[in-house]
């Protein structure tokens, strides 16, 4: 605050200061010319002017009034007096007051409209120096970027361009600025972007992608992109062109195209190839089913017929001999029916649809019927049984195999005691395959172990199932499963047989103990597998085994 009034005194002293330079001066020039009455006023007009150029309005209008006071006092008529009462003398005053005020107001305007200048230059150097900045950053990013980027005006000219246009054509801006498009691209290439280009200029945005034989820079497959530049008043002024080299990515599609022409060229030839194969191999299992079979045939016919009508001509080792070949040729037959079953599994199409559980295993117990009575097996089902989506004719044969296996496979000793129950889980999509299921640590929900309601007996009264061994559970999000399980008392299997009996050919025990031919499990597994299945088993030698097998889940399950 005390700055501020030191400078408006210091303002107004100068308005007195220039004065009395003035009245000074003029004193002295009356002095020395001896002229004391002329020109009165000449010397306040340059004491005004300076007042109002360094101390502003106020002090050159305290200049104008100290220089009319001054002058009146000392240079007009009556001399020392501030009055006259001459008019003309005193319409000279007036005159001098009035243009001493004008100049104060032309000098401030002066001052006014230089000090605006001088903002309105300086915010045009600013705004020239961020426009210069703007223009900078533009240019940096349109040449960092690996796309031509070029502005063609209306007439077809170029106008800008950025780094990489010059690298494809080896222009620099100066020689491409003002060339026609043609001059640049060559008559090839524009005839075939030429009504591209007109489009463009027509206001629409343009994109395309086309082969393009450059004049410079050799032929690129390109896409590219022409915004049109609309001024306000409609008219299109240009458009800015983004041009990208896609002949990389042309030539891997063209590549991707040609590996899968020859990729599908060699699945036909690869499934004629498999097609004549699987003819071959219906032809063998014709010739096995028919031709090897007929000899078998008629060898254990004739061994059957000395065993019955000239046994009283052989001795005992006659009889033996004659008894080992119709075991070994019964044997034999099974084998090849039940090679002929395995391959039947992987050559034959598999239809998926809704089937009972329940149905299937009745079918099953009426086809094992004859074993089951020898045997005086017990069964227990507890029904009702859920339904899945299988192939029927599979499901019957691999059902056949577990539940004959079960009754099979116990002690001399011991009446068969054979459960089958079902859950429905939740796993992961797809088969798993084969023994998915050995010896795994979880376990499912225990059922209860006496036959429900529902339960069918076959052969004797219920009679108290075998203990439970340790059962499975995977939990997962994604695919409904049906887990069917068929219980026994067997035998059991050992931990480290476990992964192998899904195998073909695999046997643990002697043909004498428990006849077979070693590829019943090996259909099963087969069999759940085409369906899209699962296969394990859970057991502990001695203590009876549990097989499982898990097929998808109809999604319209119902009873």
């Amino acid at each position: 605050m005390l700055r501020g009034k030191s400078r408006i005194f210091w303002r107004y002293s100068i308005a007195v200061l220039t004065v009395a330079i003035a009245l000074l001066g003029k004193l002295l020039l009356n002095y020395w010319s001896g002229q004391l009455r002329e020109t009165p006023f000449l010397l306040f007009f340059a004491a005004i002017m300076a007042t109002s150029h360094y101390g502003g309005v106020g002090p050159g209008i305290l200049a104008v009034v100290l220089s009319g006071l001054l002058s009146s006092y000392f240079f007009l008529n009556p001399i020392k007096s501030l009055f006259s009462s001459n008019p003309w003398i005193n319409l000279q005053l007036v005159i001098f007051l009035l243009e001493g005020l004008f100049i104060v107001s032309i000098i401030n305007s002066l001052k006014t409209s230089r000090r605006n200048t001088q903002i309105i230059s300086q915010k045009l150097l600013l705004s020239e120096d961020k426009s210069r900045q703007h223009q900078d950053l533009l240019h940096l990013i349109a040449n960092s970027l690996p796309v031509c980027i070029s502005y063609i005006d209306s007439q077809q000219r170029y106008q800008f361009i950025n780094k990489t246009y010059n690298t494809w054509f080896g222009f620099s801006p100066e020689e491409i600025y003002g060339k026609h498009l043609v001059e640049v691209v060559g008559e090839a290439a524009y005839q075939i972007i030429k009504d591209k280009v007109e489009r463009a200029l027509a206001g629409n945005l343009v994109e395309y992608e086309a082969e393009l034989p450059y004049r410079e820079g050799g032929t690129r497959y390109i896409n590219a992109i022409l915004v049109p530049d609309i001024a306000e008043d409609g008219s299109v002024r240009g458009y800015c062109g983004l041009v990208i080299d896609i002949s990389d990515r042309k030539r891997a599609e063209t590549e991707i195209k040609q590996l899968n022409e020859n990729l599908e060229q060699k699945v036909k030839e690869r499934t004629i190839q498999l097609q004549e194969v699987n003819r071959e191999l219906e032809a063998f299992t014709y010739t096995v089913s028919h031709d090897l079979r007929a000899p078998l045939r008629a060898m254990q016919g004739l061994a059957q017929a000395l065993q019955e009508d000239y046994s009283s001509y052989l001795d005992e080792t006659g009889q033996e001999y004659t008894k080992r070949i119709v075991t070994a040729a019964a044997r034999m037959d099974t084998l090849i029916l039940d090679l002929l079953a395995y391959s039947r599994l992987g050559r034959s199409e598999i239809w998926l649809q809704r089937l009972s559980l329940d149905s299937a295993i009745a079918e099953v117990l009426k086809e094992l019927q004859p074993e089951i009575q020898v045997a005086q097996a017990h069964i227990t089902i507890e029904s009702p049984l859920p339904i899945v989506k299988a192939h029927r004719t599979i499901l019957v044969q691999v059902l056949i195999n577990l539940i004959s296996n079960a009754i099979k496979f116990v002690n001399a000793d011991v009446q068969p005691q054979v459960r089958i129950w079902a859950e429905e889980r939740v796993g992961e999509e797809g088969g798993q395959g084969g023994q998915g299921g050995v010896n795994s640590p979880h376990t499912p929900p225990h059922l209860p172990t006496a036959p429900n309601p529902h339960s069918l007996s076959v052969v004797g009264a219920p009679s108290s199932p075998p203990p439970h061994l340790p059962t499975s559970s995977k939990t997962s999000t994604s695919k409904k499963w049906v887990r069917l399980w068929v219980e026994d008392n067997g035998i059991g299997i050992a931990n480290q047989h476990q992964e192998r009996i899904f195998r073909t050919f695999e046997r643990l025990h002697g043909i004498e103990s428990y006849p077979g031919t070693g590829i019943g499990l090996a259909i099963i597994k087969r069999g759940i597998e085409r369906m899209g299945g699962r296969v394990g088993v859970e057991s502990q030698l001695g203590q009876g085994s549990r097989f499982w097998i898990e097929l998808p889940q109809d999604d319209s399950n119902s009873q």
